[in-house]
Order: structure tokens, then C-alpha cells, then sequence
């Protein structure tokens, strides 16, 4: 692995680590939402997310957010979001990689 790659990992992490869910003032790291993280060499992300709240419309706007904060960090080319263990999972990921 490049030091490059080990560092666009680095970047990622503490992004996904350090977002916050909008019902409360705990980061993601503690919420156990956040199921799988792969970070290609080519800067392609991929993260799997379970929300808390599968039903509610500020937890979709808000990793709408954290998709757009991800395509700008730097080094990242491109950026999935699949969401997990939720109704309708695939509606959810099919809007937020629209």
C-alpha cells in the first residue's frame, strides 16, 4: 500500500468517524453506524451505513451530506453510500448515489 492510499484511508476514516447524527450530539464512531469502509487505489470509496432512524427524511438529507463532504475530500474520485438493515435499503442507496 502507498503512503498515498494509507493516507486518503486516514482521511476517510476520521470523516466517516467524526460525523455526527442530526438527532444527537454523538459521532458516528460511537453510533455503530458505519458497517464497512473499502477504499480503493484509485480513490473510489465505498462505505455500507446503517441509519438509526430508517424512516426518518433528516437522516437521508443528512447522508446526502456526508456523501457531498466525501467527493470532497481530497483524493476521493468517486463515492458509494449503500445502506444496510434498513426497509427499502435499496430505495435509500439508490437515492443517495443517484
Amino acid at each position: 500500500m502507498s503512503r498515498k492510499h494509507a493516507a486518503l484511508q486516514r482521511r476517510v476514516a476520521r470523516l466517516a468517524a467524526e460525523w455526527q447524527d442530526p438527532h444527537d450530539d454523538k459521532p458516528w464512531a460511537k453510533r455503530d453506524i458505519v458497517r464497512n469502509i473499502d477504499v480503493a487505489e484509485d480513490g473510489e470509496v465505498t462505505i455500507s451505513i446503517k441509519p438509526n432512524r430508517p424512516h426518518c427524511p433528516c437522516c437521508l438529507l443528512d447522508l446526502d451530506n456526508f456523501r457531498t463532504k466525501l467527493l470532497q475530500t481530497k483524493g476521493v474520485s468517486f463515492a458509494t453510500l449503500n445502506v444496510v438493515g434498513v426497509p427499502a435499503h435499496d430505495r435509500w442507496t439508490r437515492v443517495l448515489n443517484r
